[in-house]
């Protein structure tokens, strides 16, 4: 048998030839999107969903691919010691998450692992380790955004099946806050909507349903005050604008980035991706000078404003623009701060990062492979001095992970 060393996250379900066949495959460990290998009667990989490493299942094999498959489990035949009772009635129906057979301490130490590996085998990394996690309490019950699926067909109000358009119908969504739950259960005893549509919640209880109209709430933007380092901020979030998530980790992430800062707050600093100004708003208390670049105008609109009504300091300034258009103009920088996109960041800007030459540089992503690619290009010149997993995103595959680099 041949260990397989393929990409698993480069794999797209949906344009691998559907079969229907089954197999009893042992499963052999777990690997990145959710999955865990095993390999069937010829060696050929298996990614499987919702089963655990040593376990004995009974599959369908719904995807296949001339060198690898994809399956669903039929039944466990001879069950893992780690495995537990999922909370929610649509686990493995749904696509949301990927590990609720797992307690919240043991799903860390698979994304843990997974995350070394990754950095290993696409970074070409050997030496790095996982230096702190940052826990979700709560670990269910979460979310402050979820985007709800119609399926017209079914009159379905839900998501989307795994590695399909299927729409799971929903009730409750166990890792959302209870404000969305209450408004999905608006939403269902109402008109039909006739397309998707967004909740999004806050702490202070505000929610609202965008893209439908529905009695009882606004279509509207939010306002959500974050509380980290001694410093409340409140920031407007418009219809368009991206937010992290997860409200109960959001401070601790905001503190950590904060912790990789000199305490004489001299240092001048970029936050390139900036949305909303969430980290610029914060770090500018910290700092002589911080410039955040975001492309986004629903985005960057926020940011102004939220600048304004946090007291307007005169050391913080917002550029619209793309990043890789004019961070080489921005002159020198002591700090740089990186939240890019999944993608991870584009070629010319990695360049000007190295041509500016900050004596640290911090990056936060919800993709871990284009992270470790990345902080690879940059490894000639930087290192790895604190890597942190944030862990915004239990009970699924998704990971943040939050890096301080610092000039070799």
């Amino acid at each position: 048998m041949t260990e397989f060393d393929g990409v698993v996250e480069n794999i797209n379900p949906r344009k691998i030839k559907s079969v229907k066949r089954e197999e009893t495959l042992k499963i052999v460990k777990f690997v990145n999107e959710g999955m865990c290998l095993a390999y069937d009667a010829d060696s050929k990989p298996v990614f499987v969903r919702y089963v655990l490493p040593g376990e004995l299942v009974r599959v369908n094999i719904y995807r296949e691919h001339k060198d690898y498959a994809i399956a669903e489990p039929l039944e466990i035949l001879e069950a893992s010691a780690s495995r537990i009772e999922p909370q929610c009635a649509y686990f493995s129906l749904c696509g949301g998450c990927d590990y609720q057979m797992l307690d919240y301490d043991t799903q860390l130490e698979v994304k843990k692992a997974l995350a070394i590996d990754t950095f290993k085998s696409i970074g070409k990394m050997e030496d790095v380790e996982i230096t702190d996690v940052i826990k979700s309490d709560p670990c269910y019950n979460y979310r402050n955004t979820e985007t709800f699926k119609v399926g017209m067909r079914y009159k379905s109000i839900g998501f989307f099946r795994k590695d399909s358009r299927f729409v799971v119908d929903i009730e409750e969504c166990k890792i959302a806050m209870n404000g969305i739950n209450k408004a999905l259960n608006a939403v269902r005893n109402g008109d039909y909507p006739k397309h998707n549509f967004k909740v999004r919640t806050t702490l202070d209880g505000d929610t609202v349903i965008n893209w439908i109209k529905v009695d009882g709430y606004r279509d509207s933007e939010v306002y959500e005050t974050v509380s980290a380092a001694g410093l409340s901020i409140k920031y407007k979030i418009s219809k368009d604008s991206f937010f992290q998530v997860n409200d109960y980790v959001i401070p601790l992430w905001i503190e950590k980035i904060i912790s990789f800062l000199d305490k004489n707050k001299n240092e001048r600093i970029f936050d390139l991706y900036c949305g909303i100004g969430l980290i610029t708003l914060f770090v500018g208390h910290f700092s002589s000078e911080t410039i955040g670049v975001e492309l986004s105008k629903s985005s960057i609109k926020d940011a102004l404003h939220n600048l304004e009504i946090n007291g307007g300091a005169s050391n913080v300034k917002f550029i619209e623009s793309a990043v890789e258009e004019v961070v080489d103009k921005l002159g020198r920088a002591d700090v740089v701060i990186i939240d890019p996109p999944r993608k991870g960041i584009d070629q010319k800007t990695l360049d000007s990062i190295l041509d500016i030459s900050p004596k640290k540089i911090i990056y936060s992503s919800c993709k871990h492979q284009t992270m470790a690619r990345d902080i690879s290009l940059l490894s000639n010149d930087y290192k790895i001095k604190e890597l942190a997993l944030v862990d915004m995103f239990p009970q699924t595959r998704h990971l943040e992970l939050l890096a301080l680099l610092v000039k070799k």
